[in-house]
């Protein structure tokens, strides 16, 4: 019936895995309900956790963020919730009960289902990976309400990680949209990490930022009844003001008097904030409407290969010829492959200001081709490797590299087409 109080452990899916436990020190300094969120998906993240290799990622990256934190977790009584589960919540929860287990630690293990939707093989010409819809937080708070310490989900919208730990402990109604938007609130201004605590935040001049080599966490602090919210980093280095709190506010935002959420339309035009603590901000004024009929889906196309090669040129005819090599391998790629496109990049990485100001010494050349035809990419970058005996003098440091390419395209399902469902693993004590 207290304060809720939520910190961030992680803003993206390859975090410093030191956060989690310097999020989880920190909540240990307020009292109340406390819980530790991951958020860990980006847009494209989960067309790469489809397969048995993505699927094996997401477990470790799970594990590894519980590493750190876990201990300090249990013996605090903190919640964790995250969508670490990425395209398998179930399977990343197994894994995690498993890992528990192992070393004699108990917790219960709750999970989201939901936000996996069916591909079409008419989709995007059969190419379509995977398609997922942004759900909200009900599926967290029926996790919670069967007694979850930990839950994993996939796709939830990223603010829905907080909003869920706010409904369950606050009992709010599906229809408290101020409640349920300060919740959201909270949930963005936290769900990057370290960002809103000056991580990037900081530059030359004006934004200096002291102990970047070591952020502390921000946690959001949810009182029930109030319309107050307050941001603040309790440990390590970083800066928390209300000029961080305003660019995290302001970030990705296209409406602010319009936000959609799967939760709460959320409108932050009235926003008001107060600098009350050392890294202590306070804000009031945010406003909830009806959620949208609708939901954001995101659908990973499979866009074939993209690959990359560099090599590099020292001395004083370095740029020159870099220049070189790039003609002659556009002449060639002319020939073998006229529908190619390469780009090319020449980067300078060394001055010598003492004889030569102001000329590079040292450059990189970098050529990047894409095609549906991997056997093609391998041909391309092999035009480069070529260039050790056929091309200009001194060339060397070539590096080769082929990746998949994924494109995302946004759209949109009826809210009752992706139902949120929070579930508690069986075999948990």
């Amino acid at each position: 019936m207290g304060d809720v109080h939520i910190a961030a452990g992680a803003g993206f899916s390859n975090d410093r895995r030191e956060l989690g436990e310097i999020a989880a020190q920190s909540l240990t300094l307020f009292e109340g309900h406390r819980y530790l969120i991951f958020e860990c998906l980006a847009e494209r993240t989960l067309a790469l956790a489809q397969g048995e290799d993505g699927q094996r990622r997401q477990v470790e990256r799970a594990i590894g963020y519980l590493e750190a934190c876990i201990n300090t977790c249990i013996l605090n009584n903190i919640r964790i919730i995250s969508n670490f589960g990425g395209s398998a919540p179930k399977q990343v929860a197994e894994a995690i009960a498993g890992f528990l287990k192992q070393h004699n630690l108990r917790r219960r293990i709750g999970y989201v289902l939901g936000d996996e939707l069916p591909v079409k093989d008419t989709e995007h010409d059969g190419r379509a990976i995977s398609r997922n819809a942004y759900i909200g937080a009900h599926g967290i708070v029926e996790a919670l309400d069967a007694g979850a310490d930990i839950v994993v989900t996939g796709r939830v919208a990223d603010p829905s990680l907080v909003v869920g730990a706010v409904a369950f402990e606050h009992e709010l109604r599906w229809i408290d949209w101020n409640r349920l938007a300060q919740a959201t609130l909270a949930g963005h201004l936290i769900e990057c990490g370290t960002q809103v605590c000056g991580g990037y935040f900081a530059d030359t001049g004006a934004k200096q930022v002291p102990g970047l080599t070591r952020l502390g966490a921000p946690v959001a602090s949810v009182a029930r009844g109030h319309d107050r919210l307050k941001i603040s980093k309790p440990l390590g280095g970083g800066l928390l003001t209300t000029a961080t709190v305003t660019e995290q506010l302001l970030y990705e935002i296209h409406d602010p008097a319009r936000y959609l959420t799967p939760d709460v339309v959320m409108d932050i035009s009235g926003v008001a904030m107060q600098q009350t603590g050392r890294n202590e901000v306070t804000l009031t004024g945010c406003v909830g409407h009806a959620r949208p009929d609708w939901l954001k889906t995101l659908t990973c196309v499979d866009e074939g290969w993209i690959g990359e090669a560099e090599i590099s040129y020292m001395g004083d005819t370095s740029l020159d010829r870099a220049q070189m090599a790039r003609t002659i391998l556009t002449q060639r790629l002319e020939n073998i492959a006229p529908s190619a496109a390469p780009h090319f990049d020449i980067i300078g990485a060394m001055y010598d200001e003492a004889n030569n100001a102001g000329h590079p010494r040292d450059v990189r050349l970098r050529m990047a081709v894409a095609s549906n035809d991997r056997e093609q990419v391998r041909a391309l970058l092999d035009e480069v490797e070529a260039l050790y005996l056929n091309g200009p003098a001194g060339g060397g440091g070539i590096r080769l590299n082929i990746s998949a390419r994924t494109a995302t395209v946004a759209g949109t399902v009826r809210q009752n087409e992706a139902v949120s469902r929070g579930h508690l693993l069986e075999d948990t004590p």
